[in-house]
């Protein structure tokens, strides 16, 4: 009988987060949202979209500009803080409502459309954020350098800290983007030494900067199975976030995972 406990966690479906109180709106875009392979987050109120944003981790935040109360205040929020800031905020509205469309852009939307606009563009757009395509940057093929795979043993041995270090190194020695790649596992480290020291808003912080940095890369790079690296740090990150700050001594550090690497013919 296979030993269901010893799999792997399955990749969590990536968060679109929608501000939308018109039942017709929140629909459709459920919808398209869930059809792409993402999962909805359906809000009506400013504060409530906010709320969710945090919780989420979306990889795309949509607001209706049509929606009573303080979506100005709360876009501005999102894009203030640290562990929300990241996430691509588009706004969309009435093509005559020139003053809301500049304010959405004001506080800080990376884009505010005109409602025809985002009707049309809808599935593109979400397509495009849930399924990003995979960049091979340049030196992706390459074998790790001595001061990564030194990196790689450190994180595989727990000594967070120390794979800092060793990774931050190679970041400064490495000149082509693939240099990327070091930087988000050494975030993703420093995460786990933030749930070590019971740290709940340090871990969120460095997990919403290191997964950003791995989630476009190839699932193997450089030698390591990434894939499997992102989808255990993924599922860490949604479980610290649901236990909150009071709850995170009742994570379990045993679900750290090691890096893999893939043997080269």
């Amino acid at each position: 009988m296979t030993d269901l406990t010893a799999q792997p966690p399955a990749p969590m479906r990536p968060a679109v987060v929608v501000l939308a109180p018109d039942l017709w709106v929140a629909t459709r875009f459920a919808d398209v949202i869930e059809r792409q392979g993402g999962r909805a987050v359906m809000t009506e109120t400013p504060d409530a979209w906010l709320a969710a944003v945090d919780r989420a981790f979306p990889v795309l935040a949509l607001v209706d500009l049509d929606t009573p109360g303080d979506w100005q205040g709360a876009i501005a929020r999102c894009k203030l803080r640290p562990h929300t800031r990241q996430a691509p905020v588009v706004a969309f509205g009435s093509h005559v409502d020139v003053d809301a469309l500049l304010a959405a852009r004001h506080a800080g939307a990376d884009h505010a459309w005109a409602r025809s606009k985002m009707m049309a563009e809808l599935p593109a757009l979400v397509a495009r954020h849930i399924s990003p395509p995979i960049q091979y940057l340049e030196g992706w093929d390459a074998p790790l350098s001595a001061r990564a795979r030194a990196g790689v043993e450190a994180f595989n041995r727990g000594e967070y800290f120390e794979q800092h270090e060793l990774f931050e190194t190679a970041w400064l020695e490495e000149i082509r983007p693939i240099r990327v790649l070091y930087q988000g596992i050494l975030q993703i480290g420093v995460a786990f030494l933030h749930i070590q020291q019971d740290n709940w808003a340090g871990a969120v912080k460095l997990f919403r900067r290191g997964l950003p940095r791995l989630r476009p890369l190839p699932p193997i790079c450089q030698g390591i199975d990434l894939a499997a690296l992102r989808s255990a740090a993924e599922a860490i990150h949604q479980e610290v976030t649901d236990l909150g700050p009071a709850r995170l001594h009742e994570f379990d550090q045993g679900k750290f995972p090691k890096i893999i690497l893939i043997p080269t013919s």
